[in-house]
């Protein structure tokens, strides 16, 4: 029913053919329109780019406008459903252009994604990978989004086969070192600890891979160590990373827990210590355990 819609939508606009203004009035309404939009004038931008594409069917600015459109509903009004259906409505007019179709189809699955309509996100990227000809940097953003979008659905063989397929595939080492992360991440989630810890260490060898991510993926490995009680392991990654890594708080937290615990032959269990406070009573005092009421 929806494509119906819009369908129905984007043939009104057509058949406005025969109501379009003279020419030289095309270039003043849009640039009104612009202006109207820097200024903050939402409403009167939004007349202003409706009436071009209605009055303008083969106006040369179709496409911006249709873009602003976009940009007021789904960002300003934070309408997201409705930016969804006027890209829709861009597809159906500029679907058959190959330089624009890949990139149509992805924003498209981006909207879907602020909707949660996780399967028709999927759809659209798929679709979007399918155009020939595209430059290496659109088809790792488009992989890299699948991926995650299979995560949202939880079908986490998909997304970790799709991040796979993106760090083997790309020439970019920053995409690479990011796809071997979010692979490992998502293997933790179904306790594929063995195959997580290796790809971990394929990207902590890295010599190009950036270092917020370099550091990430030794805390995550650290995490795998400590599970697995190689404390001294685990500890020697912390160390490398406690100045680099994105929480600098955490890292030397962790880095001082481990400390103890390799100090002590991983014998020492570090817990928050148990305070007790002695309560007044009307007849006899009695002790108040703060672990089970909270920590006065």
């Amino acid at each position: 029913m929806r494509q119906w819609l819009i369908l129905i939508f984007v043939s009104l606009i057509l058949l406005v053919q025969g109501c379009e203004k003279p020419s030289g009035t095309d270039s003043g309404v849009i640039e009104k329109a612009r202006k109207n939009f820097i200024s903050g004038f939402y409403v009167e931008s939004e007349k202003g780019f409706e009436r071009y594409l209605e009055d303008n069917p083969q106006g040369k600015d179709r496409l911006e406008a249709w873009n602003y459109l976009v940009k007021i509903y789904s960002e300003v009004r934070q309408d997201s459903e409705k930016g969804a259906s006027l890209l829709e409505a861009m597809y159906l007019e500029f679907g058959h252009r190959s330089n624009l179709a890949p990139s149509l189809k992805r924003k498209l699955a981006e909207m879907y994604i602020r909707n949660g309509q996780y399967k028709l996100a999927v759809e659209a990227l798929e679709k979007s990978l399918e155009f020939p000809d595209q430059a290496s940097k659109q088809i790792d953003t488009t992989r890299a989004l699948l991926a995650k979008t299979f995560g949202y659905l939880r079908n986490y063989d998909l997304a970790i086969y799709t991040y796979n397929d993106l760090a083997e595939n790309t020439a970019d080492p920053s995409v690479k070192a990011k796809a071997l992360y979010e692979m490992a991440n998502t293997l933790t989630l179904i306790q594929a600890w063995q195959r997580a810890e290796s790809e971990l260490k394929k990207l902590i060898v890295m010599k190009d891979a950036p270092k917020s991510i370099h550091a990430e993926a030794a805390f995550m490995l650290a995490d795998i160590y400590e599970q697995k009680h190689e404390y001294p392991k685990a500890l020697e990654l912390i160390k490398d990373i406690v100045d680099t890594y994105p929480n600098p708080q955490a890292a030397q937290y962790k880095l001082n827990y481990l400390e103890k615990i390799v100090k002590s032959g991983g014998k020492v269990v570090v817990k928050p210590k148990k305070h007790k406070v002695r309560v007044k009573k009307t007849r006899k005092d009695s002790v108040i355990d703060d672990e089970s009421y909270g920590a006065i």
